[in-house]
């Protein structure tokens, strides 16, 4: 259970963890969300964001407080399917919260390059690589250069 700052215990780090790896899980050669690394980003945006810690804070409480879950030894010791079903009651039960976690989830994984490299996604600048603009209409200016001036010239 985070503290009351809302920091992340060891064991609320590990149980965090496996869950991004439930809700983003390998592919290939890509690691799952919760084994590229991505828990130090999360708790670093929900340091910043009331929302996401409040949110992280209460879904991680729903979770170590979940009898079921404690019944048999904790988050991690249950099977694959047990923590998805653990998961859903918190996604049904908490439908904010775990909105809001899944967010949080979905922008630290898909902010990494090799999430981008995997996806075919073209990272970097936009320009001048990016989307090609029309010419310039330099009408569109002139209705505006018919007016008077409405303002006043500065002093030199």
């Amino acid at each position: 259970m985070p503290t009351k700052q809302g920091a992340l215990t060891d064991s609320d780090r590990r149980n965090m963890r496996v869950v991004m790896d439930r809700l983003i899980p390998p592919v290939d050669d890509l690691p799952g969300a919760g084994t590229m690394g991505l828990l130090d980003e999360i708790e670093r945006i929900a340091s910043e964001h009331d929302r996401y810690r409040k949110s992280l804070v209460r879904f991680l409480d729903a979770l170590t407080m979940d009898m079921s879950v404690e019944a048999e030894g904790g988050f991690l010791a249950l099977s694959g399917e047990q923590q998805d079903e653990a998961i859903r009651e918190i996604e049904e039960s908490l439908s904010k919260e775990f909105a809001n976690v899944l967010e949080v989830v979905y922008i630290s994984y898909y902010s990494r390059p090799e999430v981008h490299a995997r996806i075919g996604w073209r990272t970097g600048p936009l320009q001048p690589l990016g989307f090609t603009l029309p010419p310039f209409d330099e009408s569109i200016l002139d209705t505006v250069r018919k007016r008077e001036p409405f303002w006043r010239q500065a002093p030199d």
